[in-house]
């Protein structure tokens, strides 16, 4: 009985506790179940810019880059996949990885998030 107790203390209490505050510093927001702020990648900042319709294989074809290839990065902490177009590293330009990061939120449409500054 009391490992029972323990689980769901662990379930209904760290979990959530740890995952805010994960979410807090990884994507600027403490509700983790939520679309994020902002995403850190590559080095870089990307901010949330809105929501977009499209298939990867559009937001392939948009991009400069056609070495770039469509890729999942990362999970945030409640399981949303993030995704990218990334260009390979080439270390004799300063190119970046990627201008804009997605994450589907249904029905051929994307949550975008656009590269902070430029590149």
């Amino acid at each position: 009985m009391a490992l029972i107790v323990l689980v769901i203390v662990l379930v209904l209490g760290v979990y959530p506790a740890t995952a805010a505050v994960l979410s807090r510093r990884d994507y600027g927001t403490f509700a983790f179940w939520k679309l994020p702020n902002r995403i850190d990648y590559c080095g870089r900042r990307y901010y949330d810019s809105g929501p977009q319709t499209g298939s990867p294989a559009l937001f392939e074809s948009q991009d400069s880059d056609k070495a770039a290839r469509w890729s999942f990065l990362s999970w945030t902490f409640s399981g949303r996949s993030i995704y990218a177009d990334v260009s390979p590293l080439n270390a004799s330009t300063a190119a970046v990885c990627t201008m804009v990061l997605y994450i589907p939120i249904g029905h051929d449409r994307w949550e975008t998030y656009a590269l902070s500054g430029g590149p």
